[in-house]
């Protein structure tokens, strides 16, 4: 009894329906349509993408799957593209969001910027004066670090192994005296405190005004572009409760969304090392090894593996060798990859900090070396195990992991190749799989159904629901960014 699982989709289709209906905060349909018209998208998809004129029409390689034969089309009379291989479909926007992960808005202002478009929107006025604060803020970490004033935080990067040279690149710096923020915020006209309270800058406390950085070394956290949106901090008082924070979601700022050291990326051989912390890429940068970006100490998602699909076509994922550097490969599973090759790598001990500052880099390149692919790496993880866990417990585990496996095929391959590390029939790992896949379809469709008649409802009868309840509505809703954009354009009109 052979069978191949079927994907498990989202159900939904809200980026089609919202671009049709224009429905985007702060930005004028007009606005989008003229970027559109704007931009010269076969320029644009050529940049990224070898087009060859076939006819009135562009063709090339897919970026979005394994192409192997020319299936994407771009029409620069109609300025759209599609893709007869995989479906992929769009204008420009759509291209650009697709290729570099970012949200509709980014996008737009990324194209209007080339096009010489102005984005003078609200919104857009309100994130500008949140990256000038954050800009500003981060010049006076800086300042701070360096001003010779707090010698602890000097201390600890010394003991860290940190030159100057790798503090100035990543533009360290240490949150020592939050009287000092406030006053370089004001010199530089932020007076509305509004804006560093919107960026998790500051925050109100019994005792009056405080940073949440404070007595913390400084990392700063950059987009695409460059420009600082966050910030990631590291307690040096080994007495704090939280030995690392980072800057909590805004406006500028989504975790998911970020990788640390992205700015000072380096790739060599196409290949960019994923890391877990950031000393890891601190230490690995000032070892040589620039192709390294890290995860803010967070698992592996989605949008982080589009991101590396833009940067490079392979991506070695390498990570501690405790319980929790286990469990963080074993949910990569889950993560979906279409133009990446992606190895891992559980290090035997300790943290690449430790190893590669232990002076024992040979050791760390000989393990990078022997880095597996994915499927691989974690079916060996699931062998280790055989000698704690029961072949039931690791069943179940094998069961969950291969249900979250967004791709079909690859989930059959891991409940063939688990069932041969196990020592059971794969027909069992299968059906268990199966039975799971088929129970989370049908609660995503249940909740797609609900999700669409509940939006009805609220569009044909805005009263339905008390004003006072409305804003708690968005939290029955998945947490996709076109999702909540689209629910809170319709709260806003309900």
């Amino acid at each position: 009894m052979k069978r191949i699982f079927g994907p498990i989709t989202n159900g939904t289709d809200t980026e089609a329906r919202v671009k049709k209906a224009g429905i985007m905060p702060g930005i004028p349909q007009e606005t989008i349509d003229r970027v559109v018209e704007s931009t010269n998208i076969v320029e644009l998809i050529g940049s990224f993408v070898a087009l060859k004129k076939i006819g009135q029409n562009f063709q090339g390689l897919c970026p979005f799957h394994d192409d192997k034969t020319p299936s994407l089309s771009v029409s620069p009379e109609k300025k759209i593209f599609r893709c007869f291989g995989c479906g992929a479909s769009g204008n420009a926007i759509t291209f650009l969001r697709r290729h570099k992960s970012l949200p509709f808005p980014e996008a737009v202002r990324f194209l209007a910027g080339k096009a010489r478009i102005p984005m003078d929107t609200e919104e857009d006025k309100k994130r500008d004066l949140f990256l000038s604060c954050l800009a500003k803020a981060q010049e006076e970490f800086t300042a701070q670090l360096r001003s010779g004033a707090y010698r602890s935080a000097v201390n600890y990067l010394t003991e860290r192994g940190i030159n100057q040279e790798t503090q100035e690149e990543f533009a360290l710096g240490y949150a020592g005296s939050v009287k000092d923020l406030i006053v370089a915020l004001k010199k530089s006209g932020i007076k509305d405190k509004e804006i560093p309270f919107g960026v998790g800058l500051l925050k109100e406390k019994e005792q009056g005004v405080t940073c949440p950085f404070m007595g913390r070394i400084i990392f700063p956290l950059t987009d695409h572009r460059g420009a600082i949106v966050g910030f990631g901090g590291r307690a040096i008082d080994q007495s704090s409760q939280a030995k690392y924070i980072n800057s909590p979601d805004s406006v500028t700022f989504t975790k998911r969304r970020v990788l640390f050291g992205l700015k000072q990326l380096r790739i060599s051989n196409d290949t960019v090392f994923v890391v877990e912390g950031y000393f890891d890429v601190l230490t690995l940068h000032q070892a040589g090894f620039k192709n390294t970006v890290g995860l803010l100490g967070t698992e592996l998602s989605a949008e982080q593996m589009h991101i590396l699909e833009t940067l490079a076509r392979s991506a070695i994922l390498i990570f501690d060798g405790d319980p929790g550097g286990q469990a963080a490969l074993l949910k990569c599973l889950k993560v979906q990859r279409q133009n990446l090759t992606v190895k891992a790598v559980v290090l035997p001990d300790g943290d690449p900090d430790d190893i590669v500052r232990s002076g024992n880099t040979a050791e760390f390149e000989a393990l990078i070396e022997k880095a597996k692919p994915l499927r691989e790496a974690a079916l060996e993880i699931i062998n280790q195990r055989k000698g704690k866990d029961s072949v039931e417990q690791l069943t179940e585990e094998v069961a969950r992991l291969g249900t979250g496996i967004p791709d079909a095929l690859e989930a059959s391959l891991f409940a063939q190749e688990a069932a041969e590390a196990l020592g059971l029939p794969v027909w069992v790992v299968q059906e268990k799989i199966l039975g799971r896949r088929e129970k989370k379809e049908r609660i995503v469709e249940r909740k797609r159904q609900l999700e669409k008649f509940l939006i009805n409802e609220l569009l044909t009868n805005p009263s339905l629901i008390p004003t006072e309840k409305l804003e708690s509505i968005k939290d029955l809703f998945d947490d996709g960014e076109e999702k909540r954009i689209f629910v809170t354009r319709i709260l806003k009109h309900a």
